[in-house]
């Protein structure tokens, strides 16, 4: 595998804290405590094309961190720069929708699909929302996407009609319809069993590599790590420490299954 080049920051963290008040409470939860991945830091900013992972306990601060670099939410102090724009109190709403909308693509760990559409309808929404593609460009585009994750004899298919597999599948082809330059992921394999976890990693690594989409991954399964370039380990709301691999591997089901079993087992 070639060695990944990582030039241009996509994501910078600088000094970012996020607390919640919690009604019918005096104090205030703290959910990340001055958050730095910067170029003038220990732990670097998001490259484009970097697949990072975020690891923890519940509770660390993984999602609430994912939700920050998404706008979905705001922080309470520091700042977020995504493609070299600050996200501020000051940021409209308008302007943050537009950013996700054409910048940011999202994997929830429960798939979040549209029930009365077909998964070629669902992946077809978000272009249809954005707005520049004709209707022949977006049914090529929504076909291409639905082929690139191994699904194109599920198009007209309800999400449904579909494995649990297949629905994380639909769920990225849409995540990719508007071309993101990042990737936010929660959990994406968390309600997935260990032939469909494997499957949708490989899948992942592959829109990674081809793609040079930047994925930046939730998860609390420590033996998919290997997929990622980096892992940062978060507890309490801070970053504990991080891991960074020479390169990114695949796992070997076979074998995988074959260490699953020893586990349960108690043998080695």
């Amino acid at each position: 595998m070639q060695k990944k080049q990582f030039k241009e920051v996509v994501v910078e963290v600088k000094h970012v804290s996020k607390h919640y008040k919690i009604f019918g409470r005096e104090d205030t939860v703290k959910a990340l405590n001055d958050i730095h991945l910067a170029n003038d830091a220990e732990l670097q900013p998001v490259r484009r094309g970097e697949f990072v992972m975020l690891r923890g306990p519940s509770g660390g601060g993984k999602t609430s961190l994912l939700n920050l670099l998404g706008t979905i939410d705001r922080a309470t102090e520091g700042v977020i720069e995504l493609f070299s724009s600050p996200i501020t109190p000051e940021s409209s709403d308008e302007y943050l929708a537009k950013l996700r909308l054409e910048k940011i693509g999202f994997v929830f760990q429960t798939f979040n699909l549209l029930a009365t559409m077909s998964a070629y309808e669902n992946v077809e929404l978000p272009m249809i929302i954005l707005g520049k593609l004709k209707p022949e460009q977006r049914k090529k585009r929504a076909i291409e996407l639905l082929t690139l994750v191994g699904l194109q004899d599920r198009l007209d298919h309800l999400p449904s009609e579909l494995s649990g597999g297949e629905q994380q599948r639909v769920t990225i082809a849409r995540a990719l319809a508007n071309e993101p330059e990042i990737l936010l992921l929660d959990e994406p394999t968390g309600d997935l069993d260990t032939k469909n976890t494997v499957e949708v990693m490989d899948l992942l690594l592959d829109l990674n590599l081809k793609l040079k989409t930047t994925c930046i991954m939730v998860t609390h399964n420590p033996d998919i790590e290997c997929y990622a370039d980096r892992i940062l380990y978060l507890a309490d709301g801070v970053f504990e420490k991080q891991a960074i691999n020479i390169e990114q591997t695949r796992l070997d089901y076979d074998k995988y299954i074959e260490y699953l079993n020893a586990q349960t087992h108690g043998t080695h």
